[in-house]
């Protein structure tokens, strides 16, 4: 059996930088309305990131930020009183993220271009390591973690988020019902449709069927699918935890705690109009698409 080969840190940060988060659904402009623009999206979708930043104690605290993305998290570390450095394998995010200061003039420590798995940092430099959505873009991803922990003063804080194997989205959108549905794409009129139902761009799902084109069965292999179906028909690698594959990933910290969050209802639109509120804020606390894992470095071991 053939070896599957991995992505690469430069490869996984080469595709970030031509498909920025987000990218899809707020272009990418410049100037400060742009910023305010995708920050209203982004937290329209998902609240629950400023619910869970609003809970932690920041003020005058070093804090790291792995992959910086378009700035939206940074920038609400930065406001509630971060002493802050963010990297990420894409010079364009850290750009992105250095203009964004600027514009509103937020104070940083540092901005870098950096592999999360080989932190340029001494021992012991940060109170708090937050990583929103990033970690599991990385098939090294144990290697990272060792550096969180690495990095953190003992009694230091990591906030992560990844995504949740035991989810609506993973074993019913992911797994089934976009594989299946996959097959739709060759019927006329279907790409434009779903892009309208979704809100992704046509270009975008007409991608599926040229990478089916060139890769034939193995492109719907989960495996492969699983990555292409999270952030897009080019994405390199994305990989899905349970809380149980989670406790395993930080086994090295104390005081493990969990949270989910997200229903992604973008990939079931009936759920959207049909299900009321309160509803599906009860489902995505068992069944969403986000895993938010915090934990310590204990003092003395």
């Amino acid at each position: 059996m053939k070896r599957k080969i991995l992505p690469s840190a430069e490869e996984i940060g080469t595709f970030w930088d031509k498909h920025p988060v987000g990218a899809d659904f707020v272009p990418p402009a410049e100037g400060k309305e742009y910023f305010l623009t995708y920050d209203a999206f982004k937290f329209k979708q998902e609240p629950h990131i400023l619910k869970e930043i609003n809970h932690l104690d920041l003020r005058g605290k070093r804090v790291l930020e792995i992959g910086v993305g378009q700035g939206a998290e940074g920038q609400k570390l930065i406001e509630a009183g971060a002493l802050y450095t963010g990297i990420d394998l894409s010079p364009a995010n850290i750009a992105r993220m250095k203009e964004r200061c600027r514009l509103f003039s937020l104070p940083y420590e540092e901005l870098k271009v950096m592999n999360a798995e080989d932190l340029a940092f001494p021992d012991a430099s940060f109170d708090l390591v937050f990583s929103h959505g990033v970690l599991h873009h990385s098939p090294r991803i144990q290697k990272i973690v060792k550096e969180i922990f690495r990095v953190l003063k003992p009694g230091g804080m990591f906030v992560v988020m990844l995504y949740h194997r035991h989810s609506l989205n993973y074993y019913l959108s992911i797994k089934i019902l976009r594989r299946v549905g996959f097959f739709l794409l060759f019927l006329p009129g279907v790409p434009r449709l779903i892009s309208r139902l979704m809100g992704e761009k046509e270009d975008r799902i007409r991608k599926h069927l040229n990478n089916w084109r060139r890769e034939g069965w193995r492109y719907l292999k989960l495996e492969n699918w699983l990555s292409r179906a999270t952030d897009g028909p080019e994405n390199v690698y994305s990989a899905v935890f349970s809380r149980k594959e989670a406790r395993k990933l930080f086994n090295a910290f104390d005081n493990l705690a969990f949270s989910v969050y997200h229903l992604n209802e973008r990939h079931f639109p009936l759920v959207r109009h049909l299900i009321p509120a309160r509803l599906k804020k009860i489902l995505a606390a068992r069944w969403g698409w986000h895993l938010w894992v915090r934990g310590h470095k204990q003092c003395f071991r």
